[in-house]
């Protein structure tokens, strides 16, 4: 019974033998994986990833989402979940293989806010202009997306003012249109206005909601000039 045990034993010894050349590496990792610019990856965007492994014969990098543009440059658009994974197959010089995974966190990206002559819009705020500057305005989308790694070429192409819950004129294009001019110089000053349901060219659907509206208060040019010293 003992020389069978011992035999046993020894046959699974071998067996492993033959594999020693696969492992997985959970706490050393020779391959280095960073996205450019950030920490973390931005859902919808195509995250830059470099992807760089020292001395060794060859890798693959795999993971959802994850393409190759150049050697040692990837782009990742992570889609669904919370976390995405970049897997590194590895062939080293001595021929052994190791496995790594390499996680980044998945965010969302904060909702765009609505700008009209650059002065971008938040949720409470309220800008104040004149009729003038008003009627001269282009509206645009904000442009803080480049510090995600995107910018926004394409121009606005439609907009909705909102002069009251039961008066609303669909502008086309990034400017007022002659019948929302002609309502603006009909305005009392102290009028407020609202510029909602921005639409903008999004061939990769970075935001899925409209940016946040602008409000706009009409003002006086003396007392424009007044706030603003």
């Amino acid at each position: 019974m003992k020389k069978w045990s011992l035999l046993l034993l020894f046959f699974s010894f071998s067996f492993y033998g033959q594999n020693d050349t696969i492992s997985v590496v959970k706490t050393s990792t020779i391959g280095v994986v960073s996205a450019d610019k950030m920490n973390v990856v931005y859902r919808g965007l195509p995250n830059i990833i470099s992807i760089a492994v020292p001395k060794c014969k060859s890798f693959i990098a795999s993971g959802d989402g994850l393409y190759k543009s150049a050697e040692g440059k990837y782009q990742l658009i992570p889609a669904s979940g919370i976390e995405s994974i970049i897997t590194l197959d590895i062939i080293l010089n001595d021929g052994s293989i190791k496995k790594e995974e390499h996680k980044f966190r998945i965010k969302n990206l904060p909702r765009l806010s609505g700008a009209i002559n650059g002065l971008s819009s938040c949720e409470q705020c309220i800008i104040e202009m004149t009729k003038e500057e008003l009627k001269n305005a282009i509206i645009s989308v904000d442009t803080k997306l480049s510090l995600y790694g995107l910018e926004i070429k394409d121009k606005v192409d439609s907009f909705d003012v909102e002069f009251s819950k039961k008066e609303r004129i669909l502008n086309f294009g990034n400017t007022f249109n002659e019948q929302t001019i002609s309502k603006i110089n009909t305005l009392k000053l102290g009028s407020i206005i609202i510029i909602d349901y921005i639409h903008w060219p999004n061939p990769i659907e970075v935001c899925r909601t409209s940016p946040v509206k602008i409000k706009i208060i009409i003002v006086e040019e003396d007392k424009k000039a007044q706030n603003e010293e």
